[in-house]
């Protein structure tokens, strides 16, 4: 199925040249949040900051490269668009598993690490409530508990980023509802209870259906999001302030 509007019809092609011009911009954007994070992260200092700067220096060369080529072998702007999410993703859960690389790792503008992993892992969790509500073979009930459960999380990491939590803290018991245990807290629920279930959900519809075409795009980037949370959620807390618990140290907001 191609991408064309049917000959004599201006408004399907205006709406086909519009719809193209909105993720050619997306794209680019991509790639700017690409160049952005491979500078700030080298000019932090940071130990992963070559893990980050080489392969997005490869890859806008090799896109530069691809541009300079004929029109039918360059990708469209849709599997740009995935190609850079994805490329975003795998830096952030690969130098999330190095050492440090939670804290002090992949940055974003003036964004520290913590944030970034928060924001990217409340994006991953909001396709996972796509995916396992709308066109879901769950029941109805299923779907209820999945997009709550989905919701949890979302509130959790919101409200984690509001009260300066850094993202270790909210896999470790420092999320909403910090009263209770933390696989039942919301940063836990959302992260990998919500998107491992998405994931095996897509594997399993993908293989029943024997077609991955269309599913591999969000197995990726669940695989890709259960990894960083798993790094966060296996890291050394960070040391208490001297007569300072840890739980009570995570408990109060940070300042900035």
């Amino acid at each position: 199925m191609t991408d064309t509007a049917p000959p004599g019809r201006p408004a399907g092609r205006a709406r086909l040249t519009l719809r193209r011009a909105m993720f050619s911009i997306v794209a680019l954007l991509l790639y700017a949040l690409l160049v952005d994070a491979a500078v700030e992260t080298y000019r932090s200092g940071a130990d992963v900051r070559f893990w980050v700067a080489l392969p997005v220096v490869a890859y806008v060369s090799f896109t530069v490269w691809l541009v300079r080529q004929h029109r039918a072998s360059r990708p469209g702007p849709v599997a740009t668009i995935w190609l850079s999410s994805f490329l975003f993703l795998a830096l952030l859960a690969i130098t999330a598993s190095m050492p440090d690389g939670v804290r002090d790792g992949m940055r974003v503008g003036t964004l520290p690490t913590s944030t970034v992993l928060s924001l990217t892992t409340i994006a991953v969790i909001a396709l996972a409530l796509v995916s396992l509500t709308v066109g879901s073979p769950l029941p109805i009930a299923g779907r209820i508990v999945a997009a709550l459960a989905a919701c949890y999380g979302l509130a959790a990491f919101g409200t984690g980023i509001a009260w300066h939590r850094t993202y270790i803290e909210l896999l470790q018991g420092a999320s909403f509802w910090q009263r209770l245990p933390y696989f039942l807290q919301g940063a836990f629920v959302g992260a990998l209870v919500v998107l491992p279930l998405a994931f095996a959900l897509e594997v399993g519809v993908a293989l029943a259906r024997v077609k991955v075409k269309g599913r591999r795009h969000r197995i990726v980037a669940f695989a890709l999001g259960v990894a960083m949370a798993y790094a966060a959620f296996t890291a050394p807390p960070a040391p208490a302030p001297p007569g300072q618990t840890p739980a009570a140290a995570a408990a109060q907001p940070r300042s900035k």
